[in-house]
């Protein structure tokens, strides 16, 4: 038998149909599934329970990417020059070291060069004087982030500010970054929404966690906010090899992880998982 989160694990929502396109489609899908009264459709579907502490899952942004010899160009070479600013994201300051790199490149030529500056708050900034030529103004730009405690280096795709010569450094020129953003490690961004529509055998508290996985690698984890009595969202980061994907639930009330056998497949897009507690 077709389960329900089988017909609904490859679905992307519309450009303009959001959540709510996703709903309508899960409740013409119920509504034209039939079944015997004893039957359960969900029964297979359902998570098993261990009791168990809080768990300590986190994504391994860890890699194996040697650390780059990236230059500062000829200022002789360039006429033009503008200012960028990048702040480091809270979850990425525990790697943070003095050997790590900030660059950003224009036409695939690195234009600027980057160290640390660590704030009297405790927060990391990257400030950087980009070069150019007249010619290139209004063209893209890419930053490069190498974090050398995870040999990891970050190509941040949803920031792309184009090359403008004496800029005032406005919030237009200034970013963010997070270890999840443009990670070489894991590409893939997939906005996972679980819809529960039984009611919870549990309360939701601030202590809870919602993980995906594949097998025991952890591939994202969210806090549940207790005002979504419908739909959590979590952010899930995957690569060419990740496959068949399944998410855990620890519930503080209970004191363990609820486990659900539901496959799914990250797309790199949004999807949607309708489940039953």
């Amino acid at each position: 038998m077709t389960t329900m989160a089988n017909k609904l694990q490859e679905y992307i929502f519309p450009p303009f149909g959001g959540i709510r396109g996703g709903l309508i489609l899960f409740l013409c899908l119920l509504c034209g599934c039939s079944s015997d009264d004893n039957d359960d459709p969900h029964k297979d579907e359902r998570p098993t329970f261990v009791a168990a502490q809080r768990p300590n899952w986190e994504v391994d942004w860890s890699s194996d990417v040697a650390r780059p010899d990236w230059q500062e160009p000829d200022p002789t070479k360039f006429e033009c020059s503008m200012d960028l600013m990048a702040t480091l994201d809270d979850s990425f300051l525990k790697y943070s070291s003095d050997n790590d790199l900030l660059a950003v490149f224009l036409n695939d030529e690195c234009r600027g060069v980057s160290y640390r500056n660590v704030m009297k708050n405790g927060g990391v900034t990257y400030l950087l004087h980009v070069k150019g030529s007249s010619e290139e103004v209004g063209q893209p730009m890419e930053l490069r982030y190498y974090c050398d405690n995870l040999h990891l280096m970050s190509r941040p795709t949803s920031w792309r500010p184009t090359f403008e010569p004496n800029n005032l450094m406005t919030s237009a020129y200034q970013w963010v970054l997070r270890p999840g953003d443009g990670n070489t490690k894991y590409p893939n961004n997939t906005t996972v929404f679980i819809e529960h529509s039984n009611e919870l055998p549990f309360t939701i508290t601030p202590n809870d966690l919602l993980g995906v996985f594949c097998g025991d690698e952890c591939l994202g984890v969210a806090e549940p906010e207790p005002s979504a009595s419908v739909t959590w969202q979590i952010e899930a980061y995957s690569n060419s090899t990740t496959n068949h994907v399944q998410f855990r639930y620890y519930s503080a009330d209970k004191g363990g992880v609820y486990t659900f056998p539901i496959a799914i497949t990250l797309n790199g897009n949004f999807i949607i998982v309708p489940v039953e507690f």
